[in-house]
């Protein structure tokens, strides 16, 4: 069976994703829509996706659809993810996907009514380096884990805002956390469980954005400390090739895993070193495996890593984060996604 799909906003992200999707053999996207028509229109021309729409109420009447790929904005997605529920269609919706908890939680109850299926687009967790890293931990080559590291810097802010054709960044009142820091977070769940609590230290370091530009994160998931240590001001030099988009380390009582910006992944332990070099194109392989696993979990009829109730709770841990640099403490999460 192909499954239908059309593919809601036309902007930045689209291009990749709809690579993807022709890479996918069981997902045939058959219209796309964007309120700009020539951003619409590119795009089909570009993918050969047969009908253009500029309103999404005309397309999902028209059209005989299977699921739809929202690629909106976060303001967006209540509605589109309520329209998709409302006509019995399966979603698949991009990151931060919500502005709020409770427009999240909204989202997912809606599917769940619907009896549709709802998967948030998060690719890092399908990173290889990443199925790699949970495969060494599921079979205990790092023993007990006790630290992990994630650290990335993009110079974006700085001289002057450049987001890489993503110029609304530049006036989001939540940025690093809610755009990069979500994918980050989402990773840590997929790597270690559930984390009890969370302290986060915020900056706007730039004076050309609203939002912060820097960020410091430690989530205890019990026994282990996780760090993300991430801005998008500095200056940090590449390296050749420049694979991954940042750095990874986690250490065990039996081992020490670490990931390089070149894509290699390195285990030590006290007999010795194992490397795993990953190809220069494994982040796109990343958006076909996470599209990939929507259609699969779409065919077979189950959970998909990133559905509804994982995202309430990698969406908590999101607005912990700015409830901790706001209030200056630790954010207990005994409660996450309720």
């Amino acid at each position: 069976m192909v499954y239908r799909g059309a593919l809601i906003g036309c902007g930045y992200i689209s291009k990749q994703q709809l690579w993807a999707w022709e890479q996918v053999d069981e997902a045939q996207i058959v219209a796309v829509c964007d309120i700009d028509r020539d951003k619409a229109l590119k795009r089909a021309a570009q993918f050969n996706v047969p009908a253009v729409y500029t309103d999404y109420r005309v397309m999902l009447e028209e059209q005989a659809l299977d699921f739809i790929d929202i690629a909106t904005r976060p303001a967006n997605h209540l509605e589109l993810v309520l329209a998709g529920a409302t006509r019995g269609l399966n979603v698949l919706c991009q990151k931060p996907v919500a502005e709020t908890m409770e427009e999240a939680r909204q989202m997912v109850t809606a599917c769940q009514r619907a009896g549709v299926l709802f998967m948030v687009n998060e690719n890092v967790r399908h990173q290889p380096w990443f199925r790699q890293v949970k495969l060494l931990l599921d079979q205990g080559f790092l023993g007990t884990p006790y630290d992990a590291r994630f650290f990335s810097r993009w110079r974006s802010t700085l001289p002057a805002p450049d987001f890489e054709g993503q110029s609304f960044f530049a006036d989001m009142p939540r940025l690093i956390v809610y755009e990069w820091g979500v994918h980050l977070l989402d990773t840590a769940r997929f790597l270690f469980g559930e984390a009890q609590s969370l302290y986060a230290r915020l900056q706007q370091v730039s004076p050309y954005i609203t939002g912060e530009d820097k960020a410091l994160v430690i989530a205890n998931f019990g026994h282990l400390t996780c760090l993300l240590d991430t801005n998008w001001y500095a200056i940090s030099p590449s390296e050749s090739p420049d694979v991954n988009w940042g750095t990874f380390a986690v250490d065990g009582t039996l081992g020490t895993a670490i990931l390089g910006k070149d894509g290699r992944l390195t285990l030590h332990t006290s007999e010795g070193s194992q490397v795993w070099e990953f190809p220069s194109d494994s982040i796109d392989a990343s958006f076909i495996a996470t599209q990939g696993h929507f259609i699969d979990c779409l065919r077979t009829g189950k959970e998909p890593e990133t559905g509804g109730d994982a995202t309430l709770k990698t969406m908590a841990l999101v607005f912990a984060a700015y409830c901790s640099a706001e209030e200056g403490r630790v954010v207990a999460l005994d409660k996450l996604g309720e």
